[in-house]
């Protein structure tokens, strides 16, 4: 009985070998079949994009790296607002969606384009969609941009972690809507422009237009910062790099009309960076193209308001809440007042 029993537990013994054997040679055989067939996948990519794909790379995206490139669509946009004209300059003024205020107040000041009459002047609104409370912000932005046809919107977050999206949207729409215009500046809206400086003093319109033209507060030599508690931390995995390029800071700069297609084609195969001003000096920088800083003092932070001193600049960046509508009302009302 105990040979029965030591005949049957063998029998057990080889059928559990024999079927593990077995199911390996499948498993072997399985490998070998879906290696041929990835091999001929792969045989068939590179033939047909003529370039051969690191199959060991797996497609990824860093939070820090924008969404970009995307097809993103233009939701409220203002496709007329440069026909039949040439304009001297654009003035693309990146706007949150809840600014209205703040709208306003650049539309009854320095972005009233009826203001001047020695230049066309074209002034729009760039902004994303609305993260909070989106229907009702969304209805009375469309309904801003019916009355004052100056909104210009595509269909991303309204983030500052997408302000690269806003900048390169602005870029889209000279690029494909205002190719007649012959300067740009792209300006936050806490600047205070002095357009008719930057017109007669700076871009000259008694002047041939400039091309490949950059022009702004730039810095040169800047390095990533790597402390993970500083605000404009950057890891080695979104830029390598010991320095950034030269860029411009990105709370106003100007540039020829021709760079922003050249930008906005770049701006497809770029790696950008949340950080605008830093996405914008690496596509100058594939580019070839060196930003130039601006003549002496045109272009600075000012922590009290001067009249004298704003007379001479191209912008101001104010320091803390500073009243534009005084300021606008102070500065165009003594423009013929000579400055001590």
């Amino acid at each position: 009985m105990s040979l029965k029993r030591r005949s049957g537990r063998c029998c057990r013994l080889l059928c559990t070998i024999l079927f593990m054997f077995t199911g390996v040679l499948v498993l072997i055989e399985f490998e070998i079949m879906l290696s041929k067939w990835l091999g001929s996948q792969y045989h068939l990519r590179t033939q047909r994009f003529g370039t051969k794909p690191n199959l060991n790379i797996i497609p990824s995206r860093h939070p820090m790296v924008p969404p970009y490139p995307y097809p993103y669509e233009f939701i409220i946009n203002q496709e007329d607002k440069c026909s039949g004209r040439n304009p001297f300059l654009v003035v693309l003024v990146i706007s949150r969606i809840q600014e209205v205020a703040a709208r306003n107040t650049i539309r009854n000041t320095w972005g009233n384009a009826s203001n001047y009459d020695s230049a066309d002047i074209v002034i729009v609104f760039l902004v994303g969609l609305s993260p909070i409370k989106s229907h009702e912000a969304q209805q009375t932005l469309e309904e801003e941009g019916m009355s004052f046809k100056d909104i210009i919107q595509q269909n991303f977050l309204d983030t500052y972690q997408n302000l690269t999206l806003k900048t390169v949207m602005g870029m889209e729409w000279v690029a494909k809507f205002c190719t007649s215009a012959s300067y740009v500046m792209k300006i936050d809206s806490d600047v205070f422009l002095n357009v008719e400086y930057l017109v007669h003093q700076i871009l000259r319109p008694d002047l041939p237009v400039r091309h490949n033209y950059f022009l702004g507060q730039v810095y040169i030599g800047a390095r990533p910062q790597r402390d993970k508690m500083d605000k404009w931390y950057v890891p080695l995995d979104v830029y390598p790099n010991e320095t950034y390029p030269p860029y411009c800071d990105g709370s106003g700069y100007v540039f020829s009309a021709d760079m922003a297609k050249k930008i906005y084609d770049i701006a497809q195969v770029v790696r950008l960076i949340t950080f605008e001003d830093v996405s914008v000096g690496l596509c100058l920088k594939e580019l070839h193209i060196v930003p130039k800083e601006y003549p002496g003092d045109a272009y600075r932070r000012l922590e009290q308001y001067n009249r004298c001193t704003i007379k001479t600049r191209v912008g101001v960046h104010m320091e803390g809440n500073y009243n534009f509508t005084k300021m606008w009302r102070e500065l165009w009302s003594n423009q013929s007042v000579p400055c001590v």
